[in-house]
């Protein structure tokens, strides 16, 4: 047996509460860890936000069962709501490229990966899924009693995150990120020399703090005697300038979740809104969407789909057509207004 995961225990991730589980995938020579701490990086944030809520807010149709679409959208247990589940399922599956829910016969109950182990055989390719409730013993569960998203597969059983090709990116915006918070901290930086004296390592420690106290606040007069000079240090504030204004970061960001970068505000020189939304739903939303409604139909056996109706509602552009349509004479300026809005 070979586990999908480093380890056959998933550890919690002590960082953060928002989510339950680190997970853990194994590469050619090393391992990383995503968890719930890489959504203090602002542009993953919002890059997950956007999606998970596209994912969650929009219906999911199952058209021969209105039970199963109830239980999906509205009430899938006794905890949460649709939107609730659907949303920590979408912000799970593209933090750690996993998410999990049980079938029930009363819906779907959302379960942390950290409760999860998955389990390979090496030679038939079965899957095994053991299930650790919290202060619980563990208990097998059948493949088809488990809903597996994922959104990046090598294997077609095991889910990577976008993060797992971030891991530069967000380490070099998290120090740029400190460089600017340490400027703004300790925003006079300053050497103090004291002449005519050889000082031990306490001595200079006592100075300096003593010093600091005495001008301590940003209104403060310095008092120097004759056997004292102060010289003030800079930060090169072209390098300041220019980790302020990097995007690089963000654009690798918005690359790998799929996102125009225009929806983490990176401004793109030779696309407009209407072309980034156009991009959004044909190579990004949908995509994902895809990872849900797949996995739906093939182990509850029905025809799903998502309704993106409210995706693809563009008010300017109905606005635009109802105007060209009256201008061709195809609708009278009656029926236009009626179909703007307006009142007969």
């Amino acid at each position: 047996m070979s586990f999908f995961f480093n380890s056959p225990t998933i550890e919690p991730d002590k960082d953060t509460a928002f989510l339950d589980a680190v997970v853990s995938m194994s590469s050619n020579d090393s391992s990383v860890f995503v968890g719930a701490s890489a959504l203090r990086n602002s542009d993953v944030f919002a890059a997950i936000n956007i999606i998970a809520n596209d994912l969650a807010s929009n219906r999911i149709l199952v058209p021969k069962s209105s039970v199963l679409e109830t239980r999906l959208n509205d009430k899938p247990n006794s905890n949460m709501n649709g939107r609730a589940l659907k949303f920590a399922l979408a912000a799970q599956m593209l933090l750690s490229g996993n998410s999990f829910a049980l079938i029930t016969d009363n819906g779907f109950q959302f379960i942390p990966n950290s409760q999860m182990t998955v389990q390979q055989d090496d030679v038939t390719g079965e899957l095994t899924y053991t299930y650790t409730p919290n202060g619980q013993r563990s208990r097998q569960i059948a493949p088809d009693s488990i809903l597996h998203f994922k959104c990046f597969t090598q294997d077609g059983a095991t889910g990577v995150s976008p993060l797992y090709a971030l891991q530069d990116e967000v380490a070099l915006q998290k120090k740029g990120n400190n460089l600017l918070k340490g400027f703004f901290d300790s925003p006079s930086r300053n050497v103090l020399q004291v002449h005519k004296t050889d000082l031990s390592s306490d001595a200079k420690s006592n100075i300096r703090n003593k010093f600091e106290q005495a001008n301590r606040g940003a209104l403060s007069t310095i008092i120097l005697d004759d056997s004292m000079s102060l010289t003030g240090l800079t930060i090169d504030t072209g390098l300041l300038k220019a980790v302020n204004t990097n995007e690089f970061s963000t654009q690798k960001i918005a690359s790998c979740f799929g996102l125009p970068q225009s929806m983490l505000n990176v401004e793109e020189v030779h696309s407009s809104m209407t072309q980034a939304n156009s991009q959004y739903l044909q190579s990004t939303i949908y995509k994902y969407m895809d990872c849900f409604t797949s996995e739906l139909a093939f182990k509850l056996g029905k025809q799903v789909i998502y309704d993106d109706s409210r995706l693809r509602v563009n008010k300017q552009q109905d606005i635009d057509n109802v105007i060209e349509l009256t201008k061709a004479g195809v609708y009278s300026p009656e029926e236009a207004k009626q179909k703007l809005g307006g009142t007969q």
